[in-house]
């Protein structure tokens, strides 16, 4: 009869593909993961995968096995959040978030987040949205709350909210309260972040409808930093508006208006559909009542009552 940690093996094995990938996910070694598998493929009687190249390929045999491993686990989920409910398990949660989330309103879901789940500590990680969006996939981060940007079959996605972002530039660069194209604002070096960032590779489209090639300077993954390069008259960036508020009343910076509208980014909690969905509901939920984005549904009230409902009824 294979066992509870044969049958993980196989499936993270199954769903990442690499030995290297299912052993972190599983935090043992790699030669535990290929113990377990071993033994699973002796006690079954037909071939689980075929080897190509580096990656772990599923026999038929083998997708039938892991579809039943998926209600399998799932199954065993549920019974691990009932039994909690008398013992609550201390368990590490890895959720990767980007810097616009870390400088709002993630403090305020860390502090929920203790109150209606003390038996879960946060383990948080601040990287590029579509880096993050990888690791997520990849079983490395169980959570990430990010840009809404790439879709994926084997995530599950709930929404956050969405992100204004607006031209800046140095006080006196382009005219107060005039309106400015994108030829325009072209006449000054664009402050970009890295390839990977969400809004580079927005503005990067925009720039191509335009049918503009400015000057592209990289400026850093740090919107502090480039609204401080900003503000010593090196260039223009695209930054969230929110984040910028007091810089514009205090008249460091500029928000430039343009006849094409910046980027609006949608944010959404992200998690692997199986077998973390039920968990991932539940804490998607606390990140929804706890965003300060535009567009999240519901009043502050009834965010209120909802944390209010969950720290009578529930443990994980």
């Amino acid at each position: 009869m294979p066992t509870i940690k044969q049958l993980q093996a196989f499936y993270w094995l199954a769903r990442l593909g690499t030995l290297n990938c299912a052993a972190e996910r599983l935090h043992v070694t790699q030669s535990a993961v290929t113990k377990r598998i071993q033994e699973l493929q002796a006690i079954a009687v037909q071939p689980l995968f075929e080897r190509d190249g580096r990656k772990s390929q599923l026999t038929p045999f083998g997708r039938e096995l892991e579809a039943e491993c998926v209600k399998l686990l799932g199954l065993l989920q549920g019974l691990d959040t009932l039994k909690s409910l008398s013992h609550p398990p201390v368990r590490l949660l890895r959720i990767g978030l980007t810097e616009m989330v870390a400088l709002t309103w993630f403090a305020d879901f860390l502090r929920h987040m203790k109150q209606l789940y003390p038996s879960i500590t946060v383990q948080p990680e601040i990287d590029l949205s579509l880096l993050l969006q990888d690791k997520v996939e990849e079983g490395r981060l169980d959570f990430a709350i990010l840009p809404d940007f790439r879709t994926s079959d084997s995530m599950a996605k709930v929404g956050v909210g969405e992100v204004q972002f607006g031209w800046f530039a140095a006080p006196g660069v382009f005219g107060a309260g005039d309106v400015h194209t994108m030829h325009e604002l072209a006449t000054q070096p664009v402050i970009e972040q890295s390839e990977n960032s969400i809004i580079t590779v927005a503005c990067s489209r925009l720039w191509e409808s335009a049918g503009v090639r400015p000057e592209r300077i990289y400026g850093g993954n740090n919107v502090q930093a480039l609204a401080g390069l900003i503000s010593a008259g090196v260039g223009v960036s695209c930054l969230p508006i929110a984040l910028f508020k007091n810089e514009i009343r205090a008249g460091s910076l500029d928000l430039v208006k343009t006849s094409t509208p910046a980027p609006s980014v949608s944010y959404s909690c992200c998690f692997l559909k199986h077998p973390n969905a039920t968990l991932g509901h539940r804490i998607a939920e606390v990140a929804r009542d706890c965003s300060t984005f535009a567009g999240v549904s519901g009043s502050a009230a009834g965010r209120t009552a909802r944390r209010g409902r969950r720290r009578a009824s529930t443990a994980v």
